[in-house]
C-alpha cells in the first residue's frame, strides 16, 4: 500500500458539510467546513435550513456548491493528489429529486464549467425536505394504515412512522404536487445524493440510511415492496438499489479528477451521520466483539446500541411488541448486526433548567455547584423524578415535570415491587439535581433492554454535556459499565467524517490497525453496589414512566 496516500471522509449536516483527511494510520492531517449561511447568504437559510412553521427544507444547490468548494479547498491545501479514496456520510432522513435532465448530466459535466451551472435543471424539487420538518402527519396516519398498524411498520422498517422520516415526505410530494411527482426521475437520500455527485452517477443507497425511510424491509434486506408499492407502483424503481457502507458504489468522476488534480479514486458508499459515528467509535475498540453503546449528550441526547439480534423478528417471542419507541437500523458495515438509536429531545436543556431552577442566584449556571450537589449517591427507590421541558419524542408524548416520593402510609401509586409513591409538587428530602440524571440514564437503560437482553460492556460518551464529571459517574453506575471518551490532542473530533475517512481507508486495507491523533480515555468506573440498586429499581422506575406517559394520548406520528 501507498505510505502516501490519504483518504478522505466527508460529513454533510444540517448546518456546514465537513472534509476530515487522514493518513493510512488514521491521523488527522486536515479538517475543513464549509459552514453553510455565512458561505452562501444568496440562499438566506437559518442554520443550513428554510423553515416555515412545521415544513423544514434545504436548498439543493446550496450544497452542490458547497461539494465543489470543499474539493477546491482540499486542492489548495495540497492534498488531492494524494487522495486514495473517499466516503461519507450525511443528515438522515432528508431526500434529493433527481429530474432525468440530472440522471443524464451527472456522467458528462465539463471541467471548464461550474457544478452550480450545469446542475442547475438536475432536480425536480429545489428544497429538500430535512429531517426537521414535521409537516407530514397525514401521511404519517396513511403508511401506518397500509402498512396494518404502527407495530407492523416498526417491524418491517424498524421504526413506526415518523413524520421527518423520508416516506412521508416522498408521500406528501407526490399528494401536494402532482405536476413535480412526473418529473421525479429518481430519489436519492442525501447521503447518497452527495456519493452519486462525485462518482458521476447515481449511487445505490446504504442500508443503514435505507433503515430511516419507513420503506426498508430491515430483516430482508431490501426496499418493502409492499410498503413502497403503496407509496407508488414506480417507488421501488426511483429508490434503485441498496448497498452496505462499506462497499464501493463508483470511482471519482472525471470532473473532480481533472480538475482538482486527483486520481479516479474509489468512492466507497456513504451514509447516514448517526451510523457513520457509531462505526467510526467502533473502530477504536480494541476487542471486535464488544458491545459499547455511544451516548451522544447535548442538547438532545442520544444512545445509539448493538443489536445481534433484530428485536422486532416474528421469532423473538422475548421481545414485547408494544414497545416501538426508538429506531433500530441495519448495522452499516455487517449485515446481521443492527443499530438501537435512542433520541431524548429534553438532554442538556433540561439539565440547565434544573441546575439554575434549584441553585439560585448566587450559584446560576455553576456546574461545579450542580456537580457537588448532585454527588450523593443513588435516591431510588425513595424518589423518582420525570423532566420533560418540551415534548418528549422517547416515551412518546411526554410533557411537563413529575415527582414520585416513597411513602410509608397510603400512596397515589402502588409498584410492582409493593412500594407505594405519592406526587408530590417538590422533594421534601432530596433534590431535583441528582433526580434528573438518575431519570435520564435510567430511561436509556430501559429502552435498551426494551430491544436487546445482552448487557452492554462500555458506553463511549460525547457532546458537550460529556465532560461532566458527575453525569458520567452516573451512566457508569446505572448502566453497569466503564465509560471511555474520546481525548484529542487538539480540539474536538467530527465522528460522522472520521468514520467515513476510515471506511475509506479499510476499503483499501481491512487489517489496518489505526493510531491516530486521539486516545480513548476510560473517564468512569462503575460501583457495582450502586449499579445493583438501580437494578432492582428499574421495575419501579418503568412503573412510574408508564404512569407519566399513559397522561398523554399522541394523535398522530
Amino acid at each position: 500500500m501507498d505510505s502516501d496516500g490519504l483518504f478522505l471522509g466527508l460529513d454533510l449536516s444540517t448546518q456546514q458539510l465537513k472534509g476530515i483527511v487522514i493518513d493510512s494510520l488514521g491521523h488527522i492531517l486536515l479538517e475543513t467546513s464549509i459552514v453553510f449561511d455565512s458561505q452562501f447568504p444568496k440562499y438566506q437559510t437559518t442554520n443550513g435550513r428554510h423553515v416555515n412553521g412545521s415544513t423544514v427544507t434545504a436548498p439543493v444547490m446550496m450544497w452542490v456548491e458547497a461539494i465543489d468548494l470543499v474539493m477546491s479547498r482540499l486542492h489548495d491545501a495540497g492534498l488531492t493528489s494524494r487522495i486514495r479514496a473517499i466516503s461519507g456520510a450525511a443528515q438522515q432522513h432528508g431526500s434529493v429529486y433527481w429530474s432525468q435532465q440530472g440522471i443524464e448530466t451527472i456522467g458528462k459535466l465539463d471541467v471548464q464549467r461550474s457544478l452550480q451551472e450545469q446542475l442547475a435543471g438536475a432536480f425536480a424539487v429545489l428544497d429538500s425536505p430535512v429531517w426537521e420538518d414535521s409537516s407530514t402527519t397525514e401521511q404519517c396516519q396513511k403508511l401506518e394504515t397500509w402498512a396494518g398498524g404502527s407495530a407492523e411498520l416498526a417491524r418491517i422498517s424498524g421504526s413506526a412512522a415518523f413524520e421527518r422520516f423520508t416516506a412521508a415526505q416522498i408521500m406528501k410530494i407526490k399528494d401536494q404536487s402532482s405536476d413535480i411527482w412526473n418529473h421525479i426521475a429518481r430519489i436519492s437520500l442525501v447521503s447518497s445524493f452527495v456519493a452519486s455527485i462525485l462518482s458521476g452517477t447515481l449511487a445505490p443507497i446504504d442500508a443503514s440510511d435505507a433503515s430511516g425511510t419507513n420503506l426498508y424491509d430491515i430483516e430482508a434486506g431490501q426496499w418493502s415492496k409492499t410498503l413502497c408499492n403503496a407509496v407508488d407502483l414506480g417507488l421501488l424503481e426511483m429508490l434503485g438499489k441498496v448497498t452496505m457502507a462499506d462497499q464501493v458504489v463508483g470511482t471519482l468522476a472525471p470532473y473532480f479528477a481533472a480538475k482538482y488534480g486527483m486520481s479516479q479514486c474509489p468512492v466507497v458508499s456513504f451514509t447516514g451521520d448517526n451510523p457513520s459515528a457509531y462505526a467510526g467509535f467502533e473502530s477504536m475498540l480494541t476487542d471486535a466483539d464488544q458491545l459499547a453503546s455511544v451516548v451522544s449528550l447535548g442538547t438532545s441526547d442520544t444512545m445509539l446500541s448493538p443489536l445481534t439480534i433484530y428485536p422486532y423478528s416474528s421469532d423473538d417471542l422475548a421481545k414485547d411488541s408494544e414497545h416501538i419507541d426508538g429506531h433500530v437500523l441495519q448495522h452499516p458495515t455487517v449485515s446481521n448486526r443492527y443499530i438501537a438509536m435512542l433520541c431524548y429531545k429534553n438532554g442538556s436543556l433540561a439539565r440547565e433548567w434544573v441546575r439554575d431552577n434549584c441553585l439560585g442566584a448566587n450559584t446560576y449556571g455553576s456546574w461545579t455547584e450542580f456537580n457537588q450537589a448532585a454527588a450523593t449517591g443513588p435516591l431510588v427507590p425513595a424518589a423518582y423524578g420525570f423532566y420533560y421541558l418540551s415534548r418528549e419524542i422517547l416515551p412518546k408524548g411526554a410533557i411537563g415535570i413529575h415527582r414520585f416520593e416513597q411513602t410509608a402510609s397510603t400512596g397515589d401509586i402502588v409498584c410492582p415491587s409493593g412500594t407505594q409513591y405519592k406526587r408530590v409538587q417538590a422533594f421534601s428530602t432530596t433534590s431535583d439535581l441528582r433526580a434528573i440524571l438518575e431519570s435520564q440514564v435510567m430511561s436509556m437503560r430501559l429502552d435498551y433492554l426494551r430491544k436487546s437482553t445482552k448487557p452492554l460492556t462500555a458506553a463511549i460518551v460525547t457532546g458537550g454535556a460529556s465532560v461532566n464529571p458527575a453525569l458520567r459517574q452516573v451512566v457508569a453506575d446505572v448502566l453497569g459499565v466503564p465509560v471511555f471518551a474520546v481525548g484529542l490532542h487538539d480540539g474536538t473530533l467530527a465522528m460522522p467524517a472520521y468514520g467515513a475517512a476510515v471506511r475509506a481507508l479499510r476499503y483499501l486495507e481491512p487489517s489496518r490497525v489505526l493510531e491516530g491523533n486521539f486516545v480513548l480515555e476510560q473517564v468512569g468506573w462503575p460501583d457495582f453496589d450502586v449499579f445493583g440498586v438501580y437494578s432492582e429499581a428499574m421495575a419501579d422506575f418503568e412503573f412510574l414512566r408508564e404512569q407519566v406517559t399513559h397522561q398523554f394520548v399522541v394523535v398522530g406520528c
